[in-house]
C-alpha cells in the first residue's frame, strides 16, 4: 500500500456532501495527529496527480493534522462509478442528508441517462425504493438554504438542533410556494425545535396571511397552543399512581417553563404542574431519574429509551421535565 504526498491529491469534485461538520473535522485530526491516519483512502489517477474517490473527511483531517504523506489504494474509476461509490457508501449509515442523497442521485440520472434510463433502474441498483428515491429528489429540488437545515439520517427520530427531518421540510415547502418565505419558515422550526402539531398549525396560518411576517405567526401560534405532553399508557398509569414524576424528551416546548400547568395526554387524562426543566446529558442519569421516569431501575430506563428513540448516546443532551400531578380529567383511554 503505497503513501502518497498529500499535496499531489485533490478533493472530490463528486463528494455530495453539503457541509463538514467542524467538530467532526477536528476530533478525527486530533486522533490522526496521534497515532496516524490507520484507513487508507481511496484515490484515482487524476490529471498528473490523484483525486479522493472514499475518504473526503479522512482526506481534510489529514490536512489538518499536517500530514506530508497519506497511505492510499489507487484504482481506476470513471465519473459514474465515483458517483455510485459515494452514495453506496453512505447510504445505509444515513451519514448524508436526504437533500444530499437525492443531489447525487439527480446526476447519476442527467449524467448517465444510458446506464439509469428511469429512476427505477437507479433505486434497483442503490438498494432501495422508488418512493424512497422520489423523496430524496424531491428534496433535491428545494433551495439551498433549506436543503442545509435537513438533518442527516432517517426521516423522523433524533433531529439536531438547528435542523429538521426532510420531511417536514418537504411538508412545509409544498404548503407555502414561496420558497424565501418557506425557507424561512423552516428556518423559526429548526431553531426552535416546535412540536410538529404546531408546525403544521405555522404553514397554514402562513398560507392564509401571505403579508403578516412569520415571526408575528410564530408567536401568536405558540402563544393560543395548549401545552401538550403525550404519554403512552402505561406511563399514564404511572402518573396516576404517583410513581411517574418526570419525563425526559428530546424537544420541548419554548413555553415549558417551571409553574406552567400542561394537558397530559394518552387522551386528555390529567393536568400537571411543572416543578422544574432542565438539560441533562442521557449518560449523567442516575437511579434516582430512571425511578422518577415511572419506577425503572436505571438498566429498565435504558431499554425504555431504546425502543422509543433507537438508541441510548451517553453524550447526548436531552430535556428533563419534573411535575406534580395537580388535577385527573378522567382514567386515560388506550391509544386507537
Amino acid at each position: 500500500m503505497p503513501d502518497i504526498e498529500l499535496k499531489k491529491i485533490q478533493p472530490n469534485r463528486l463528494n455530495p456532501r453539503l457541509e463538514f461538520t467542524k467538530a467532526g473535522l477536528d476530533e478525527l485530526a486530533d486522533s490522526i495527529k496521534q497515532v496516524g491516519l490507520l484507513e487508507p483512502i481511496i484515490v484515482r489517477p487524476y490529471g498528473g496527480e490523484y483525486q479522493v474517490v472514499v475518504g473526503e473527511r479522512r482526506y481534510r483531517a489529514a490536512q489538518q493534522a499536517g500530514l506530508d504523506r497519506v497511505p492510499v489504494i489507487i484504482r481506476d474509476y470513471t465519473d459514474d462509478e465515483v458517483m455510485e461509490l459515494n452514495l453506496s457508501e453512505n447510504i445505509h449509515r444515513e451519514d448524508l442528508s436526504a437533500a444530499e442523497k437525492g443531489n447525487l442521485c439527480r446526476k447519476l440520472l442527467e449524467k448517465f441517462p444510458s446506464k439509469y434510463p428511469t429512476q427505477t433502474s437507479l433505486a434497483k441498483k442503490l438498494g432501495i425504493s422508488d418512493r424512497t428515491l422520489n423523496e430524496w429528489l424531491s428534496v433535491s429540488d428545494l433551495s439551498d438554504k433549506i436543503q442545509r437545515r435537513i438533518a442527516p439520517g432517517a426521516k423522523r427520530g433524533a433531529v439536531p438542533e438547528g435542523k429538521v427531518d426532510y420531511s417536514t421540510a418537504l411538508r412545509i415547502a409544498r404548503q407555502i410556494k414561496e420558497p424565501e418565505k418557506a425557507a424561512e419558515v423552516i428556518e423559526h422550526i429548526a431553531e426552535r425545535h416546535i412540536p410538529q402539531r404546531l408546525v403544521t398549525r405555522v404553514a397554514k396560518q402562513v398560507v392564509r396571511e401571505p403579508q403578516k411576517p412569520v415571526e408575528q405567526i410564530f408567536q401568536k401560534v405558540i402563544e393560543e397552543a395548549p401545552i401538550l405532553l403525550p404519554f403512552s399508557k402505561p406511563h399514564a398509569d404511572a402518573i396516576l399512581a404517583g410513581i411517574k414524576t418526570q419525563t425526559s424528551r428530546k424537544a420541548k416546548d419554548p413555553r415549558l417553563q417551571p409553574g406552567v400547568t400542561v394537558r397530559a395526554q394518552v387522551t386528555h387524562f390529567a393536568d400537571l404542574e411543572v416543578t422544574d426543566v432542565y438539560r441533562k446529558k442521557l449518560g449523567d442519569f442516575d437511579k434516582e431519574d430512571a425511578r422518577r421516569e415511572g419506577g425503572y431501575t436505571l438498566d429498565q430506563f435504558k431499554e425504555v429509551w431504546k425502543k422509543l428513540h433507537g438508541e441510548w448516546n451517553p453524550n447526548e443532551s436531552v430535556y428533563i421535565t419534573r411535575f406534580r400531578l395537580v388535577r385527573v380529567v378522567g382514567e386515560p383511554d388506550s391509544p386507537s
